[in-house]
């Protein structure tokens, strides 16, 4: 089977909705027609308490125990009205979803400088 080395399928430009990892980790996301989905990994397990998400138009704020996980500019307009976050069960992972705008890929989660 295929390995997490960046391939792509079976190469006929199709869309590459696989799930990739961030900061060796730190943050795995993946997109899906207008939707994007970022999971934040936690241990130890968090609670409510622990996190602050900052929905804002082109950027997304994350905090969890007072340290910034993601803190920056989006790779396009979300619509904040639509953005929710939840921990999963146990807490051990911070799920945070984020609707686009327009659909369309985006080439990174964060806009690239």
């Amino acid at each position: 089977m295929g390995g997490m080395m960046g391939g792509k399928g079976g190469g006929k430009g199709e869309k590459d909705d696989s799930e990739k990892a961030v900061d060796g980790g730190k943050y795995h996301w993946q997109q899906k027609g207008e939707e994007v989905q970022v999971r934040i990994p936690a241990d130890p397990p968090l609670a409510k308490k622990d996190v602050a998400v900052k929905f804002k138009r082109a950027s997304l704020q994350v905090t969890v125990c007072g340290e910034a996980v993601i803190d920056g500019a989006l790779a396009g307009p979300v619509e904040v009205d639509e953005c929710t976050w939840c921990l999963a069960p146990g807490g051990v992972e911070l799920q945070v979803m984020l609707t686009k705008q327009r659909d369309g890929e985006w080439p990174a989660l964060l806009e690239v400088k």
